[in-house]
């Protein structure tokens, strides 16, 4: 049992650091403000999750109380025996809800470190800001799948195109004279400028996880 218990231990439930850092959010971002945009994406769903996690904790723990309590004090025999199973079954339930709640909470702080380290890159996000820099992003975004397409089935997919057709006239221009030269399109693709979620984040204040459930 013990063995099992070390391999269990080694076993990660979610995501490494490494997979959060690099194949979710440099990976879907391209820009920087895509990265902090992925990030904040990343962030509400652990917030969210984590809540839900902990309330369900918070049940779990009272149907084992109940369990416990009516395989102590049922008269009837059945309904004992029963009382029993499950109060067995719920207290082996705990270890993997809280083993849930502690790997939402790992990922949750990553995200959180990169959104805070990336909000110091971005800077103060006005209206106009925004604006500017979602159309960039939407702009490399659409490059890079026309330079994809071209890789990998030599063409332009119907999608990517459709992606083109529906920006603004001026931004669609720009797209389509930057892939009309598929040799130049892969060049910059692979001599673009590269953002990368530094492998030690700095320290930051993180907000009390015990308490999530009452931030709004």
């Amino acid at each position: 049992m013990e063995i099992l218990q070390t391999l269990l231990n080694d076993h990660q439930t979610g995501m490494s650091k490494f997979q959060d850092n690099y194949f979710v959010t440099v990976r879907a971002g391209g820009t920087l403000y895509g990265q902090y945009k992925q990030s904040l994406r990343e962030l509400y769903k652990r917030f969210r999750g984590l809540r839900q996690l902990t309330s369900d904790n918070k049940r779990l723990l009272i149907d084992i109380d109940e369990a416990k309590y009516k395989s102590e004090n049922e008269t009837d025999e059945f309904a004992r025996r029963r009382a029993e199973v499950d109060y067995q079954e719920k207290s082996l339930l705990l270890e993997e809800s809280e083993r849930s709640i502690s790997d939402t909470k790992r990922e949750f702080i990553n995200f959180y470190k990169q959104a805070v380290y990336l909000k110091s890159q971005i800077g103060e996000l006005t209206e106009e800001v925004r604006d500017k820099l979602d159309r960039e992003m939407w702009e490399f975004k659409i490059k890079e799948m026309a330079c994809i397409d071209f890789i990998t089935t030599g063409r332009l997919r119907n999608s990517t195109f459709e992606f083109i057709n529906a920006c603004p006239r001026e931004m669609k221009l720009s797209i389509s004279n930057s892939i009309k030269d598929h040799n130049n399109l892969i060049s910059w693709y692979e001599n673009k400028e590269e953002y990368h979620i530094p492998d030690a984040l700095p320290d930051v204040d993180i907000p009390n996880l015990d308490q999530l459930e009452v931030i709004e």
